[in-house]
């Protein structure tokens, strides 16, 4: 069977800057692993696509207009497996850890 999770906190970072790339948004989900009560720890990135319709055509020409959609995507940086700890504070510090490693800040 697999584990019950539950989520216990969001915690969405600061827009920032890194190098030439747009700008970072990050955001930490925290679970708690009700079967052997212990917390897991998930980093997304706010990612924006610009979708355009195909269908319906005008004369072979795709319609004109765009959406740019925001979705939340897994960061491959984090290391979830290092993102675990017996608290929410644990994870927490861990991931400021990781995050001061990779983009040299002091905090987050």
């Amino acid at each position: 069977m697999n584990a019950l999770l539950e989520v216990v906190k969001i915690f969405d970072v600061e827009p920032f800057e890194a190098g030439d790339s747009d700008a970072f948004r990050l955001r930490l989900e925290i679970v708690c692993n009700l079967d052997t009560n212990t917390y897991e720890g998930k980093v997304y990135r706010l990612e924006t696509y610009r979708l355009q319709p195909t269908f319906p055509q005008t004369d072979g020409k795709s319609p004109d207009w765009q959406h740019d959609a925001l979705i939340h995507v897994s960061d491959d940086m984090f290391d979830s497996e290092m993102l675990k700890g017996k608290s929410i504070q644990e994870v927490i510090d861990k991931f400021q850890k990781m995050f001061n490693d990779i983009f040299g800040c002091k905090s987050v």
